[in-house]
């Protein structure tokens, strides 16, 4: 084999190592609030205006809206977990009396996944 058949040969090799757009994954975050008020009714945020905006899969938004549902903290944090999200941490918040819990939490997903695919 000459050289030009070589370097011809390795360059269609690397092209194919290269990551495709379709590998490409947006982690999204959402926070799981408790009031100080009643802590056995959840609130998620995902940060849009409208609610579960940024999730095509109308059988996955059901499932986050389900959430909301749920009776107590353990059984929202399994859920979410069971969903794929992951927990990211506690946020500290300014509340006088300390009984606003906020969590992060986040999820990658692929473009085709979300409304706005950022």
């Amino acid at each position: 084999m000459n050289l030009k058949t070589l370097v011809l040969i390795a360059l269609v090799s690397f092209l194919f190592i290269l990551p495709s757009n379709a590998q490409v994954k947006i982690k999204k975050f959402c926070t799981l609030t408790y009031y100080s008020q009643d802590l056995h009714t959840p609130h998620i945020d995902y940060g849009q205006r409208r609610k579960y905006s940024p999730l095509k899969d109308s059988a996955f938004v059901h499932k986050m809206e389900h959430v909301e549902s749920l009776s107590n903290f353990v059984q929202a944090m399994n859920y979410l977990t069971g969903l794929g999200w992951n927990y990211e941490g506690n946020i500290p918040t300014n509340q006088s009396d300390g009984n606003e819990v906020v969590i992060l939490f986040s999820r990658e997903f692929n473009p085709a996944e979300l409304t706005e695919g950022q």
